[in-house]
């Protein structure tokens, strides 16, 4: 007796979805996720496969080209070391600062620079200018790397620029990301490369739901110019960062001006991405030029890259040890506030012993989801003693902590999942000097602009915000 074709594919597909679910339970174990997370994956993807599966994906599974991606920088690290070794006789940092530095040493392999001059940008205003005025100024290369790069004034300005320092026979190339540069224009992409402008597309969002890599961003800003000067901070490329956009006149946000030898492993950073997006492998082109040393020194740092790629979550522990380390105050600016239970801990482990906790956060937000998220951890942290601000003069987007008013992190990554797991991150760990006191005034001149959140207030709002709030809470890992 025949078996129906129906009952042939049904048997095929029962046997198809328990490999499947075996493979795919098997792979969450070997994750070494919590227990609990590991079983409400298991939980998702037997009993709500489709569904299940896409939020698996989305979470931001690691696949082989990340692997590649993590031996392909251990290498080029390996390049730039060789050339430059780092060499202490005791390490000019106090105790609580050390602890910071063990860790991204650790961690990231980035050594302490000690001869750098750093100048904090506050705005638009003032970074486009100066970043323009460098641009024009390239005389051998431009390396950029943003995660946004729009098609507007602003990124028609920085075009124009990119083309005519190419046509001049400057070496320019340009690495912008998939999803966040979705209004950069084909046709601006098409006039860059005919001018010689090289380009290229951080892990196209096209292919990425094959290869599982489409949740993988960078969102890394980064320019350097001729081993002379180096840019990394908040700010994209487009009108609202420069304060020109009608939506977003007062954009808050924060970029640095890097001057030595901390341009280096910003550079390491731009040529393994490179290497990794374009298959072109320029780290011995470059790791022989040398860096110009600044004129004075200013402070002291350490540049933090993370990605998905690491076997550790560099950026979460990085901000963990930072606030763990602290004696007399955390100050903290981020757009969005999503903490890991690591960082949720350390903060209400801070304020309970003493120290003075406090979150600045923007009162108006990009993302619906995000804000509620963020607000539903209010009531714990104000229950700790925690101060909490909500910027209101326009949108906040930088990203800074700084620790005693003497340690000081700026650069991308939010205090949220995406950028501890997700994204494709950097920052600098700034000890000391003039950087860390400029940062210092700036945020008491935000919290000046800025509303602060009362305990008994805040409890009395509408059960709607509550719901919300607890609502946009279920999806914090994936925010």
């Amino acid at each position: 007796m025949l078996i129906p074709v129906s009952i042939i594919f049904q048997i095929l597909f029962i046997v198809v979805y328990f490999v499947l679910v075996v493979v795919i339970s098997f792979s969450i174990i070997l994750e070494r996720r919590s227990s609990t997370d590991t079983m409400l994956w298991i939980f998702l993807i037997c009993f709500v496969p489709i569904i299940g599966y896409f939020f698996y994906i989305y979470s931001g599974q690691l696949s082989r080209q990340g692997l590649l991606f993590q031996n392909k920088r251990k290498k080029a690290n390996k390049v730039f070391q060789e050339q430059e070794p780092e060499d202490y006789d005791h390490l000019p940092l106090k105790p609580q600062q050390k602890r910071v530095y063990n860790i991204i040493q650790s961690y990231a392999e980035t050594p302490l620079r000690t001869e750098n001059q750093v100048n904090i940008l506050t705005n638009g205003y003032e970074a486009f200018p100066k970043i323009m005025e460098k641009l024009k100024q390239a005389t051998s290369f431009i390396h950029m790397e943003y995660y946004l790069f729009n098609s507007d004034e602003t990124g028609e300005d920085i075009i124009t620029i990119l083309i005519n320092k190419a046509q001049e026979g400057v070496k320019v190339r340009l690495l912008y990301d998939s999803a966040g540069s979705i209004k950069l224009k084909k046709r601006d992409i098409k006039r860059m490369r005919q001018a010689g402008v090289e380009v290229h597309e951080f892990l196209p969002l096209a292919s990425g739901l094959l290869t599982q890599t489409f949740n993988f961003r960078n969102h890394r800003k980064i320019i350097v110019i001729d081993n002379e000067m180096a840019f990394v901070g908040g700010m994209n490329i487009g009108d609202e960062y420069r304060g020109i956009s009608q939506d977003h006149p007062d954009w808050r946000d924060t970029h640095t001006i890097i001057q030595g030898k901390a341009i280096k492993d910003l550079h390491l950073i731009f040529l393994v991405d490179w290497w990794y997006i374009a298959n072109e492998y320029l780290v011995d082109q470059y790791s022989n030029q040398p860096v110009v040393n600044p004129k004075e020194s200013n402070t002291m740092l350490q540049v933090v890259p993370s990605g998905p790629h690491n076997e550790h979550q560099i950026m979460r522990d990085v901000y963990t040890t930072l606030v763990n380390s602290a004696e007399h105050s955390v100050k903290i600016a981020t757009p969005y506030f999503i903490p890991s239970r690591e960082i949720h801990t350390a903060l209400r482990i801070a304020a309970q012993r003493g120290v003075e906790v406090t979150l600045l956060i923007p009162k108006q937000s990009d993302s619906w989801l995000a804000y509620y998220a963020g607000h539903s951890y209010f009531p714990e942290l104000l229950e700790d003693g925690i101060n909490i601000y909500l910027y209101e003069k326009d949108f906040m987007h930088h990203k800074i902590m700084i620790i005693d008013d003497e340690t000081a992190s700026v650069g991308t990554a939010n205090m949220d999942v995406r950028s501890f797991y997700l994204n494709f991150e950097v920052n600098i760990i700034l000890y000391d000097g003039t950087p860390v006191q400029d940062l210092t005034r700036n945020y008491h001149s935000d919290l000046e602009k800025s509303q602060q959140v009362m305990l008994d207030t805040f409890s009395k709002r509408k059960n709607s915000a509550k719901f919300k709030e607890a609502f946009a809470r279920l999806f914090s890992p994936l925010l």
